[in-house]
């Protein structure tokens, strides 16, 4: 089969690779479109280390059932299928708790095995859910990164009427916008550096979209909440100046969810956290409770999945995809990749 394989750094490869064998549990999936997420770009463009080359990336996907374990009864050949990637141990204090996203144990398609940039990927079944027949494989592959935005908010969590920021308009942020409006927040301001990603923002429901190249997103916030700041505060980026930025608008008692990971480590000033008496959490990942909901609010139209696919590419594309969103093409928010 035909796979993108990662080399490290900006070299991805084209290569033939055996057709994945599958166990007794798990079904071989013909992948019909994959996401390129931020993490991976975060390797590609060398700012995260934790991927080890090589090794084929990609966990955003959907694809159709080509085979079968022996103790598969709950699906058959041809089902159009969604996969959560993360497989949980199930027996470990935090999946006891029922926080399976940090499981002691977890695996990654596309960090700790091979994943979807490629023809065919094998997946635990448990791990497999039917698509219904009015979602398509492009908005399918949107399903893993609202489940991540769908977890931050209920970390946070956000409250009726509350006034929400959220911080980055990629992927997560523009999921994480659609969600907070569904829970019920009053206002949702969302800030971004590039005006073409802030246009989406606005058309997916975005009180008020602010420039923070050109004005001050605290001193925005602020007058836009009669001084009061915001509720709640969504980081969707995961750089120094935005958290701290986050910390700066939200009010007191606030709460904070930082979902981003861009930087290892940040000096923070702690004088608003401690005074303010903030909530600064963080949010990783999501349970399959959320997955499933995630994929149930694509299929009732509550999300706009569809919107946030800009680009989709064959697999032969895939390194121009990676160039598209390492250089911020305008126009550019979710590649997908069609093997």
């Amino acid at each position: 089969m035909k796979a993108a394989v990662w080399h490290g750094g900006k070299d991805i490869r084209i290569e033939d690779l055996p057709k994945p064998e599958i166990k007794e549990d798990e079904v071989l999936v013909k992948v019909r479109a994959a996401g390129i997420c931020g993490s991976e770009l975060h390797a590609y463009g060398g700012i995260s280390e934790r991927r080890k080359p090589p090794l084929v990336m990609g966990h955003e996907f959907a694809g159709e059932v080509a085979e079968v374990g022996k103790r598969v009864k709950d699906f058959q050949k041809d089902d159009r299928v969604v996969i959560e990637p993360i497989t949980r141990c199930g027996v470990c204090d935090q999946c006891l708790r029922g926080r399976g996203n940090i499981c002691r144990n977890v695996k990654l398609l596309g960090l700790h095995v091979n994943g979807a940039f490629a023809e065919y990927v094998p997946a635990p079944a448990r791990n497999c859910y039917k698509l219904p027949d009015n979602v398509s494989f492009e908005e399918a592959s949107t399903v893993e990164p609202l489940a991540v935005a769908l977890h931050a908010a209920n970390r946070t969590p956000v409250k009726l009427g509350d006034n929400v920021v959220v911080l980055g308009a990629g992927v997560i942020g523009l999921a994480a916008l659609q969600v907070v409006k569904l829970m019920g927040a009053r206002r949702v301001f969302v800030t971004d550096v590039a005006d073409y990603r802030l246009a989406l923002a606005k058309k997916l429901g975005a009180d008020e979209v602010i420039n923070s190249k050109a004005e001050d997103p605290a001193r925005k916030v602020m007058e836009l909440t009669d001084m009061k700041g915001a509720d709640a505060v969504l980081e969707a980026v995961g750089i120094q100046s935005t958290v701290q930025q986050a910390m700066s608008l939200v009010g007191v008692g606030g709460r904070i969810t930082v979902i981003g990971m861009l930087e290892k480590v940040m000096s923070l000033g702690m004088l608003d956290f401690v005074v303010k008496e903030l909530d600064l959490k963080g949010s990783y990942g999501y349970v399959s409770d959320e997955f499933k909901a995630a994929l149930g609010l694509i299929n009732d139209r509550k999300v706009d999945a569809k919107s946030l696919v800009t680009n989709v590419l064959p697999l032969s594309e895939i390194a121009q995809g990676f160039e598209l969103l390492h250089k911020k093409v305008d126009g550019v928010i979710k590649v997908v990749i069609k093997p």
